[in-house]
């Protein structure tokens, strides 16, 4: 089946990622159907969630500054849920129709990827493709993880300190689509950023990157970073500060990567060269 699909002409291999990217929007489509039937519970345990001082990550700092002594951080009870506005007379709609499909991408995404790797696998070579189950999770897993982040910790801290921040006195009023637009915007934008350990992973064993140049261009890859946590996040320092950390952890982890996995190549290959 493998050499039958690596030597299919062009338009074949158009028609097999046509035919892969189908089932993959039709879990999307699904798993947003989920969504809307779930649609009430969804609001309040999971998109309005976050903007209520009942969410975990706020009683979370609580219990850590009462732990340190300093006391609590969120002192005072808050519903920015019930402050939102809508301005715009289909602003309701599209605002659900997009916090559905989110919430559908999120949930089809292990199937996303898994058809993802379908098509691609019989290009890759068979020692490659033996450490396919682990691939597939391994992306899961760092979508999973960046997605959690910015819903458990990005996403409410900014959302509270963004509306509370009034340092002109005159109160802050958001509309619902805006904060629909950064729910989804920050969620999606992390998830992807999340995967860059398996970019470099992927990007080092064909060939086209080494730990070298990673190395090498540390300084110009933190600017890189900064730009990037600017572009995903509401224009705040703030924000950025909590983007930036993990962004430049995941770079570090990109480089160790990286590096393990150059240093199997020129093994693989110094065996090789013994062997002739």
């Amino acid at each position: 089946m493998a050499n039958k699909k690596t030597n299919m002409s062009f338009l074949a291999h158009v028609g097999e990622l046509r035919g892969h990217l189908t089932r993959a929007i039709l879990a999307i489509i699904v798993t947003s159907l989920v969504a809307t039937y779930y649609w009430e519970e969804l609001v309040e345990f999971i998109i309005m969630a976050p903007l209520k001082s009942t969410f975990p990550t706020f009683n979370l700092f609580n219990n850590f500054g009462e732990w340190t002594g300093y006391g609590k951080i969120y002192t005072e009870a808050f519903d920015i849920s019930k402050e939102l506005t809508n301005l715009n007379p289909s602003g309701q709609i599209t605002s659900q129709f997009f916090a559905i499909i989110i919430c559908g991408v999120i949930l089809a995404m292990p199937y996303v990827i898994y058809e993802l790797w379908r098509f691609i696998s019989p290009a890759l070579k068979e020692t490659e493709r033996k450490y396919a189950g682990l691939t597939i999770l391994s992306i899961i897993f760092f979508f999973l993880i960046g997605v959690s982040f910015s819903y458990f910790m990005l996403l409410p801290l900014c959302t509270q300190f963004l509306f509370t921040y009034d340092p002109f006195g005159v109160g802050n009023t958001w509309t619902l689509p805006s904060y629909i637009d950064l729910f989804v915007q920050l969620l999606l934008s992390m998830g992807i950023m999340f995967l860059m350990p398996i970019f470099v992973y992927f990007l080092t064993a064909i060939g086209i990157l080494k730990p070298k140049f990673l190395k090498e261009y540390r300084k110009h890859a933190f600017i890189v970073v900064l730009v990037i946590a600017a572009a995903i996040t509401p224009n705040d320092v703030y924000s950025m500060i909590l983007v930036t950390i993990p962004l430049w952890i995941l770079y570090e982890l990109s480089v160790v990567i990286s590096t393990s996995v150059y240093k199997k190549q020129l093994k693989a290959k110094s065996k090789e060269v013994i062997k002739n």
